[in-house]
């Protein structure tokens, strides 16, 4: 039966609803600038290779224990290339399974911790050459 209404219904979820407004505000923000948020990644995950290859130069050492293990046995940039591939793999396969107006929470998944942690490592790199 077709009703006047032309809104589009909300797609039917099985359990509990997970977020709420709260959660599609924030998708609907990112979503918007998901172009924005794709190339902080990109700049993320350069500074923070960049800087983690550099560290290690110094004689830091890597503090994820999944990195460090890798990095043991492969090296630096192949384990990091490894890790940042496999990384984008999903992030890309994600932004194509999700929902589009929820496809911004993915490059914002991965922008925000690697920009902290090109950040954790200038703090560690300037550390060690002051």
């Amino acid at each position: 039966m077709a009703t006047s209404d032309s809104t589009p219904e909300e797609p039917a979820t099985v359990g509990p609803a997970v977020g709420g407004a709260w959660l599609s505000r924030l998708a609907a923000l990112t979503t918007a600038h998901a172009a924005r948020l794709w190339v902080a990644v990109i700049v993320g995950l350069v500074l923070d290779a960049a800087l983690t290859v550099y560290g290690i130069r110094l004689g830091l050492t890597e503090s994820n224990p999944v990195a460090a293990d890798l990095i043991a046995r492969v090296g630096v940039v192949p384990a990091l290339a490894l890790l940042k591939g496999a990384s984008l793999a999903v992030a890309v396969g994600g932004w194509f399974l999700l929902p589009e107006r929820y496809r911004g929470l993915v490059p914002a998944g991965l922008a925000i911790p690697w920009i902290g942690a090109a950040a954790v490592n200038v703090l560690a790199v300037g550390v060690v050459l002051v």
